[in-house]
């Protein structure tokens, strides 16, 4: 339930598969426009860089927007909007406090990005992810997440993106105690999606209100996997609210 202090926030996250659509063509205008019509405050995209080093992006952007989008600079390549792929997208209404990145543990190179920012002068933080192919790996890189996380000041924290994980109950397990867990639906393979890869997790002082897989013509066919959304409220927590200097 809402309260009247509470602050929205709007959540997406894509498995973009670098511009490459179920047609296996790949056109990244077709991607952009499909991030265009989201709606959402902040945008947790996989797969926006290609693999192979140095890693540029394959987006396009101008002056590090996309779509209206700030994007956040967190690539190590200098060539890349991402880390290990993962790129954050923001609305002019998110200001940006913090940033880290990190290596999570796998045999696979996978990151995590997370951020501390402010909407409506009200912290929040926001963890990208995208996570291993085996469930040992899944559980080891929540695991990891979770402690880095605890390490930092308390506000609402909300985890979004590939979560590679089909289950509802295994391979989630380091999320249990401290954060609540969704799937909007089934988000993969786009075209015909019966597996619930792509999820959020949220802490104390966020709330789920509503969340869909976003489903068009274009979503069906500009990657592998589809959007999924989520709106949130956010509680005004005490020191949640920027310094004024």
């Amino acid at each position: 339930m809402k309260k009247d202090d509470d602050v929205g926030l709007t959540v997406a996250s894509w498995n973009v598969r670098a511009g490459l659509g179920r047609d296996l063509k790949r056109r990244p205008e077709r991607t952009i426009e499909v991030i265009s019509e989201l709606g959402a405050d902040v945008i947790v995209l996989q797969e926006a860089d290609f693999r192979r080093h140095p890693r540029p992006s394959a987006l396009p952007s101008s002056d590090w927007q996309i779509a209206g989008y700030n994007v956040l600079p967190i690539s190590g390549s200098g060539v890349g909007i991402g880390w290990h792929g993962i790129a954050i997208l923001f609305s002019p209404s998110v200001t940006i406090e913090e940033t880290l990145r990190f290596d999570l543990p796998a045999l696979e190179p996978r990151g995590a990005v997370v951020v501390t920012a402010h909407i409506a002068n009200t912290r929040f933080r926001l963890s990208g992810v995208h996570l291993g192919l085996l469930r040992r790996n899944r559980r080891a890189q929540l695991h990891f997440l979770q402690e880095r996380v605890r390490e930092m000041p308390p506000c609402p924290t909300i985890l979004a993106g590939d979560f590679n994980e089909w289950s509802a109950h295994r391979g989630l397990e380091p999320l249990r105690h401290t954060m609540r867990q969704a799937s909007p639906g089934p988000s993969f393979p786009a075209g015909r999606p019966f597996l619930s890869l792509d999820r959020f997790a949220w802490s104390n002082g966020a709330d789920l209100v509503e969340s869909r897989v976003v489903d068009t013509h274009l979503t069906r066919i500009a990657s592998d996997h589809r959007p999924i959304l989520g709106r949130f409220n956010l509680a005004r927590m005490a020191g949640s609210e920027p310094a004024k200097g």
